[in-house]
């Protein structure tokens, strides 16, 4: 068995560990002078309205205000685009390409969502929000309108990590609510299951994203609703929910992108922002008064 200097000397020739002088020996990470940012999200950002489209925009935004070189890159679920690592690659809803990156050991930044672990951790940057706490948030709205077993939440895919987080947090602060899966993030999906929550008369109703509010809501309910995102349907519902926190999530994958392209290598940042509550009009409640909270 080799020794574990001998054994650093073999990860070392072999990719793995990079050697730097009085600073030790860490994992490799490919420091190549990049152009600029390459986004590549899923195509459901074209959707109008869409949490996608919101996060795309403003991520357009705060890059072209910084400076930074943008291109684009779209991906559907069957492809498996390579990146160029001339360019930083910025991620969502990716996950063929998050795990090119992984395998090639390439530093990229994942938005609203983690990064495989293990060593693909150390140089692959994240931002996103606490989805668990913003599930708590909604079940306190909620509860100050009706007890927990006159509640329900309405979930997105049932295997999506975020998804299982916001019900897992719901339920941490009302056990005995009922839970219903959607099976997809969009609305068409969720209109079956919608009018079954409708028929059962919950007085509070958790959707987890604002488009599955957008489905509930039009069953034509009296129930007390809470969305997840603020996506931009949000407002045009006037729909109390839990705002993903967009500027500071945009705000630092700038700040990410700006320092690996100017050639940082230290250890990825895991960045993780607490969502907030807005509070609307839908319905018209005592509990749902005040605005932001």
């Amino acid at each position: 068995m080799a020794s574990g200097a001998g054994r650093n000397v073999e990860l070392e020739r072999e990719g793995w560990l990079e050697r730097r002088a009085a600073a030790g020996t860490y994992v490799a990470g490919h420091a190549v002078r990049m152009k600029g940012v390459e986004l590549f999200f899923h195509e459901r950002a074209r959707r109008k309205g869409s949490f996608g489209e919101r996060l795309l925009e403003g991520l357009r935004r705060a890059l072209s205000q910084a400076g930074l070189a943008v291109r684009m890159t779209w991906s559907a679920d069957g492809e498996k685009p390579f990146p160029d690592a001339n360019w930083l690659p910025i991620l969502w809803e990716c996950p063929r390409t998050l795990a090119t990156l992984a395998a090639q050991r390439r530093f990229g930044v994942v938005l609203n969502d983690r990064p495989p672990p293990g060593i693909a951790s150390s140089y692959l940057d994240s931002v996103a929000t606490d989805d668990f706490s913003g599930g708590v948030a909604a079940a306190e709205l909620l509860r100050a309108v009706a007890p927990p077993r006159k509640l329900a939440v309405l979930a997105g895919p049932k295997t999506d990590l975020r998804s299982q987080r916001r019900v897992e947090g719901f339920q941490s602060h009302a056990p005995k609510s009922s839970v219903f899966w959607a099976g997809s993030w969009f609305e068409e999906d969720a209109e079956r299951v919608a009018g079954q929550i409708a028929g059962r008369n919950f007085a509070g109703v958790f959707c987890c994203n604002d488009r599955l509010a957008q489905a509930f809501l039009a069953t034509g309910t009296d129930a007390a609703v809470v969305g997840f995102d603020d996506a931009p349907i949000a407002e045009q519902l006037n729909l109390t929910t839990i705002a993903i926190p967009w500027a500071e999530i945009t705000e630092s994958a700038v700040e990410i992108a700006r320092r690996r392209i100017n050639g940082a290598v230290g250890a990825a940042a895991q960045l993780i922002f607490a969502p907030r509550s807005v509070i609307r009009a839908t319905p018209s409640d005592p509990a749902f008064e005040g605005g932001e909270q």
